[in-house]
């Protein structure tokens, strides 16, 4: 806990005014995005159109308040009456806002029924534009949801054009808002941002209105949801500006929680990067965000501001269990409150979720777990009386969360299965997979391992499904990777390693047992290959989350490249658990994958590499370390004679955790370091970019760039690297093509123009850039300031789309920033968006002396008969390693990202 202690005393006046703060029980509506109109449909996800007959104003008041089954049972009615009456058009807009319904229901089929319905009714109907337009984004909305991207951009670029024709500027900037939405889910970021940076210039020209806040606000969570705080930032508090003009509690108080959730997110950021005092300004501001839109709304918005504090204060960022107990009972009073629907039934299960995680942390017997589920009642009483399946669903794995805790195993199970009965049949994989996981952790504590892999195997295998919205939809700040995902993969890693035999068990057993052992060796290759399967798959899974896309490329099998290509390669897969270190190795054409395991701690392992890094980066004697972690990971296997040099020349490794902070070459088996036995290089996992062998010399074509002093506003933190251009000059006397551009002549739009002209394989770039764990903290730098990564993927983008793909990307002068494992996934980001067979760059800074002998070592032997980028690498190290004996700080932190061959 001492850890978290200096976020917590700021924040105890904050916490005194919100906890005495007492408001009237109105309840106060989310402000509409567009003006409504007669039979006008709804522009955003969550909002039905007004209309005036009856049964849709009653289906309206359904669904604002989250009775989406009474909702649609009106608007059936409605649309019935309608089609009665020959009033076709009116009956079309009913069964759109009826497919709007649906959705909310989850109730796919029935959603494309009445989209179906609703365009068969227009046919050969003259139909207003504006009409067109408005099913149409109810069909985009129907697209986003069922996963499909491209088709609701497309759509919404219907709508779009529409809205131009007609001269609705607000309606066509919510179409382009909805675009942007479309184009994150494909992962293109630059066209996302490009597209909110337009839509924020014309807004600029229009004059100050609700409509206007309310877009800029929309504008503000986009920038949110796609990493850009600094713009969203600004975006949100021109939105408050306007509404405060405007005098608008309601659109105020929307724009406030907003801002208090973008404080948030930088609070957990600055906090991940150790930026504890920055964390603690954060977490003051988001609390007094909360606390202004408590003092301007109460109901929907009211609630929803409480419960994202109560979050805030249940958080082991912050740690406040006594203001959080304190103060939940405010929130269960303004709950009962409110009519019943969604708002109040997600109210109440988000409440209780905060509490069990207030328990699990802080060891309160306060509330006790019998309030906590009497909380779930009136929220599955209302789930039931509304025919919310969805919501049911949730209630109930809810409350199987709570017997859970306490060690009711068959209440908690029947609960679970009844919850994953309910969400998959509407598709609601969100919370599908945790009622999986949950099964499978409950079967677990059971002593039922293979019941508990086969729910585990589930939620895996939904998850994968799944992955890729909860990265690239992620504005709710309640998602957390490393909280939500990361441990279902590890879990299931576990339950398959643990009864698998390892190298050393296998062979310390009697004959007899080694009997019962062969014949269980078809079972444990299975769930050695599926625990392989798995940890490729988180790699590529953080690779994603970083990127807020799913990004990766076609690749090939590396078993494949090991068997049929490269058969003096081998590939080592490390895994940390809680309590050990498991290995599995792959040998050139062997079926059979070796598995070992050591009983080192994560926490052991951890704080051994930390001290290791450190004693690299510092310059001090580290080889006991090297020691130590070569143990760990090769000694079983040498020991063994599988890893003899004579047979294998290159090791190939897929690290975990902390292990991508230290340079395999840095390994040391008591008589050399690893890399004066073997050519090295790292990848992501089991799949690989087409490893192809590198060009000879004479196909090799090279773009470098140098910069000898940043930018004079980076000036304060990166200093000048006077060789860069010295460096430079050796790749030059290489005797290979190439171009450079060195200092004021690399820039952006000439690093561009260079790539578009020319099929380059190799690109070069000596200067300062850093590695961080996300993307906005990953660039390099040019004289006319940052690039950073999603850019360098906009630079690179006709380079991809090559006939002649680069081969490699080299970054000889950056570094990770602080020394997070997952600024290691910086590296793979720039070599994915380089569209780079490999990458080579440094691990932390390195002497650009040094850097010079480096480049002409590594330059001599790239493309050389006989010689991989690995072992090109291999030598230049060595070449180091000989001019700074004793000094691994220099030679060892290059290394290696993709094909090693």
């Amino acid at each position: 806990m001492g850890r978290f202690k200096h976020l917590q005393y700021g924040l105890l006046g904050l916490l005194t005014v919100l906890l005495c703060v007492a408001g009237r029980p109105a309840i106060a509506h989310f402000p509409t995005a567009i003006p409504t109109a007669t039979w006008s449909v709804a522009q955003e996800p969550g909002v039905l159109a007004q209309a005036v007959a009856s049964p849709e104003q009653q289906a309206q008041a359904a669904y604002d308040q989250g009775q989406y089954q009474a909702a649609a049972e009106w608007l059936q009615q409605a649309q019935q009456q309608y089609q009665t009456q020959g009033e076709t058009v009116r009956a079309a807009i009913a069964l759109s806002n009826l497919c709007l319904t649906y959705q909310q229901l989850g109730n796919w089929s029935a959603a494309e029924e009445a989209l179906t319905q609703a365009w068969n009714r227009l046919e050969n109907q003259r139909v207003p534009q504006g009409i067109q337009a408005q099913i149409l984004d109810v069909q985009g909305q129907l697209h986003f949801a069922r996963g499909e991207a491209a088709a609701a951009l497309t759509t919404w670029q219907q709508t779009a054009d529409l809205y131009t024709q007609l001269g609705d500027r607000p309606r066509q900037s919510l179409s382009r808002l909805h675009q942007a939405q479309a184009l994150q889910a494909q992962g293109l970021f630059q066209q996302v941002f490009r597209t909110l940076e337009d839509l924020a210039n014309d807004l600029a020209d229009e004059p100050d209105s609700a409509m206007k806040a309310t877009i800029l606000r929309q504008l503000g969570d986009s920038l949110r949801a796609t990493g850009h705080f600094a713009q969203a930032g600004e975006v949100l508090q021109d939105s408050f500006a306007i509404a405060e003009g405007l005098q608008n509690n309601s659109l105020m108080a929307a724009t406030a929680l907003s801002l208090g959730n973008l404080e948030q997110g930088k609070l957990t950021t600055a906090f991940e990067r150790k930026g504890r005092e920055l964390a603690q300004r954060h977490a003051q501001a988001s609390l007094r965000y909360y606390q202004q839109v408590v003092d301007l709304a109460e109901g929907e918005l009211g609630i929803q501001a409480r419960l994202n504090l109560m979050r805030l204060l249940t958080s082991p960022i912050v740690a406040q269990w006594d203001q959080a107990i304190a103060f939940y009972p405010t929130i269960q009073e303004r709950l009962a409150q409110l009519p019943p629907g969604r708002t109040a039934i997600y109210g109440y299960t988000g409440l209780a979720e905060n509490l069990i995680a207030l328990k699990q942390q802080s060891d309160r017997a306060e509330p006790s777990w019998a309030e906590v589920a009497e909380l779930l009642v009136p929220a599955q009483a209302q789930a039931e009386a509304l025919g919310d399946v969805r919501s049911q669903s949730l209630v109930l794995g809810t409350l199987g969360y709570v017997y859970e805790q306490t060690g009711q195993w068959d209440a908690a199970e029947a609960l679970s299965r009844r919850a994953l009965a309910l969400a998959q049949p509407i598709r609601a994989d969100d919370i599908s997979y945790r009622w999986q996981w949950q099964l499978g952790r409950m079967l677990k504590t059971q002593a039922q391992p293979d019941a508990a892999i086969s729910a585990y195997t589930n939620a895996f295998e939904t998850l994968k499904g799944l992955r890729s919205d909860l990265v690239t939809a992620n504005a709710d700040v309640q998602f957390s990777f490393r909280e939500s995902v990361e441990p279902v993969y590890r879990e299931l890693v576990d339950l398959l390693l643990a009864s698998v035999p390892d190298l050393q068990s296998e062979a310390q057993v009697s004959t007899q047992s080694k009997a019962q052992v062969n014949s269980n060796r078809d079972q444990n290759q299975v769930r050695l290959r599926q625990a392989r399967d798995v940890m490729e798959d988180l790699q590529v899974a953080e690779l994603e989350n970083f990127f807020q896309a799913a990004c990766i490329e076609k690749t090939v099998s590396i078993d494949q490249v090991v068997n049929e290509k490269d058969t003096t390669a081998a590939v080592v897969y490390a895994i940390l658990l809680e309590d050990r270190l498991e290995l599995v190795l792959k040998l050139p054409q062997q079926n059979d994958l070796v598995h070992y395991a050591a009983s080192a701690s994560r926490r052991t392992v951890d704080n051994t590499l930390r001290q290791f890094r450190m004693a690299l980066t510092s310059g001090v004697d580290a080889q006991a370390y090297g020691e130590q972690v070569y143990d760990w990971l090769l000694k079983p296997a040498a020991d063994q004679g599988l890893l003899s040099p004579d047979t294998i020349k290159t090791l190939i490794f897929v690290l975990d955790g902390d292990l991508r902070l230290i340079p395999m070459a840095t390994l040391h088996d008591g008589e050399d370091f690893l890399v004066q036995k073997y050519a090295l290089s790292l990848i992501l996992g089991l799949e690989v970019r087409d490893p192809q062998t590198l060009p000879t010399q004479d196909q090799l074509q090279v773009l470098a760039a140098s910069l000898t002093h940043p930018p004079a506003v980076e000036a304060r933190t990166y200093g000048p690297l006077p060789n860069v251009n010295i460096e430079l000059d050796k790749i030059a006397d290489a005797n290979l093509p190439t171009t450079l551009l060195k200092d004021q002549a690399f820039t952006r739009e000439a690093l561009n123009r260079q790539l578009s002209q020319t099929d380059y394989t190799i690109v070069h770039l000596a200067t300062h850039g850093q590695f961080g764990s996300d993307r906005q903290n990953t660039f390099i730098l040019a004289a006319d300031g940052r690039i950073n990564i999603d850019t360098l993927g906009q630079v690179f983008e006709s380079r991809r789309q090559a006939a002649i793909r680069l081969e490699m990307l080299i970054l000889s002068a950056c570094k990770t920033a602080t020394g997070d494992s997952r600024e290691v996934l910086g590296i793979a980001g720039a070599t994915v968006q380089a569209g780079a067979r490999s990458t080579i760059a440094t691990l932390w800074s390195v002497d650009d002396t040094a850097s010079v002998l480096f480049a002409e070592t590594l330059y001599a032997n790239l493309g050389k008969p006989g010689i991989s980028r690995a072992e090109a690498l291999r030598q230049a190290q060595v070449t180091l390693m000989e001019q700074y004996p004793g000094r691994p700080r220099y030679w060892a932190p290059y290394v290696l990202v993709g094909s090693w061959r």
